[in-house]
């Protein structure tokens, strides 16, 4: 016979499945209505939607490349430390000068693929399954060239901003401060283009393989 304490146990049991049920339940209807909307907005799903979609993009990535390379190129100041002259430009580290020539890269080829995208948007759909392969390889090595350029300039600022304890190394943004804020500008155009350049990856891939299969 079952004691008390096991009936208790079991009566525990069966309201928490119920209450799992009842959460289940409440996910799947939440899905089917989200879906619902999605169903009753077909525009996000034609052809026209993601050229549109590819062509703003592509036009955000070369903006923000852009600025984030002119913030780069004309990030210098001078400052007097203990009666010296000193100077801060960003040819003086190879991580900004790798990130400014990731940037003119990047934007480059992108505006290179954002003509070639209003081209086959005014002319149709684009004519072959390698001509798709071609943007969406184009999109992911300068979408891996960005994040590369990005991520060596985030070390090199990082350091100027709060120097290294460890090493000995201190901050140099308290000298110059105007230097710092225009690579911190810079910074931020430039990992904005890694955001937008990260959906044009995802959306070229997928009509990679909507050709490739059809």
């Amino acid at each position: 016979m079952s004691s008390p304490l096991d009936s208790r146990m079991e009566k525990v049991e069966a309201k928490a499945q119920k209450e799992q049920d009842m959460m289940s339940c409440t996910s799947e209807n939440e899905l089917l209505a989200w879906h619902a909307k999605f169903e009753a907005f077909p525009f996000f799903k034609t052809p026209r939607f993601f050229k549109g979609a590819k062509i703003t993009l592509r036009l955000l990535t070369v903006v923000t490349t852009f600025v984030a390379m002119l913030f780069m190129l004309t990030s210098h100041q001078s400052t007097t430390v203990l009666g010296t002259q000193l100077d801060a430009r960003y040819s003086y580290s190879p991580a900004f000068k790798f990130f400014v020539y990731a940037n003119a890269a990047s934007c480059f080829f992108i505006f290179l693929s954002l003509l070639a995208t209003i081209v086959f948007y005014l002319r149709g759909t684009c004519p072959t399954n390698k001509c798709s392969y071609l943007f969406f390889l184009n999109d992911m090595m300068m979408l891996a060239m960005e994040i590369g350029g990005c991520a060596a300039a985030t070390a090199i600022g990082e350091l100027g901003l709060h120097g290294n304890s460890h090493a000995g190394w201190g901050s140099i943004c308290g000298y110059y401060g105007k230097f710092c804020d225009r690579v911190t500008i810079s910074l931020a155009f430039s990992y904005a283009s890694v955001v937008s350049m990260f959906i044009l990856t995802v959306i070229s891939s997928m009509n990679f393989k909507e050709n490739l299969f059809n």
